[in-house]
């Protein structure tokens, strides 16, 4: 009989593979043999998957962005404005080793979409995705009094946005020096200047006070 092949157990070792050589060889020295090697297959094998090496990179980012996008749903799921919004953040940050090589794939990508259209347009996809989900997080913090009604939601998201990308590459650069604590306290201090304290008091006021019937 016929060897029966998992063809999406196969493809994620390609993937898994392809993270691991971005991350220790940089891009420019991540090739399909090499990535092929990595995985303990042959070159023909991956090339039965993946068209080319750029198609193997974006492939490779957007399974780790799924990864990710799961948490975040989640997290919307379970909470709403600020407590959401805080959850969020905190699921796109480096915060353990499976993100971390999240974003040292991600990094990687920001340099060779100099040289690449299609990465170009893969990165700006994901900007779009990413402000759009912080823009709608803060407006449910408008609606629920979190936050004035006068806020420029799209301008705080593009700043969480730069905000967490710098706050991320300083903690992978710090390597082991820091802990997830010391990365989430900058973001805290974040949170607690965007959210005025005495609309926060009401926000929970609200949320606790007893429920009548009519």
């Amino acid at each position: 009989m016929p060897k029966v092949v998992d063809h999406d157990a196969r493809r994620l070792d390609f993937i898994e593979a392809a993270s691991q050589t971005i991350i220790e060889a940089g891009i420019a020295n991540t090739t399909i043999r090499a990535v092929a090697k990595k995985a303990g297959y042959t070159t023909g094998a991956l090339v039965h998957y993946f068209g080319d090496k750029d198609e193997l990179i974006r492939l490779t980012l957007q399974h780790f962005g799924k990864e990710v996008r799961g948490k975040m749903v989640s997290a919307h799921l379970r909470e709403r404005g600020r407590a959401a919004l805080r959850s969020v953040l905190i699921a796109a940050l480096p915060t353990d080793a499976r993100t971390a090589s999240s974003w040292r794939v991600w990094m990687a990508l920001w340099y060779h979409s100099e040289l690449s259209s299609a990465m170009r347009a893969e990165e700006r996809r994901r900007y779009r995705e990413w402000i759009g989900r912080l823009k709608e997080l803060l407006s449910e913090s408008v609606a629920m009094a979190e936050l004035p009604t006068s806020t420029d939601v799209d301008m705080e998201a593009r700043s969480l946005v730069a905000f967490i990308d710098g706050l991320g590459v300083q903690h992978l650069m710090a390597g082991t020096r820091t802990s997830q604590a010391t990365v989430l306290r900058p973001l805290d201090a974040y949170l607690a200047r965007l959210y005025p304290a005495s609309l926060r008091s009401k926000s929970a006021r609200l949320s606790t006070a007893p429920m009548t019937r009519r």
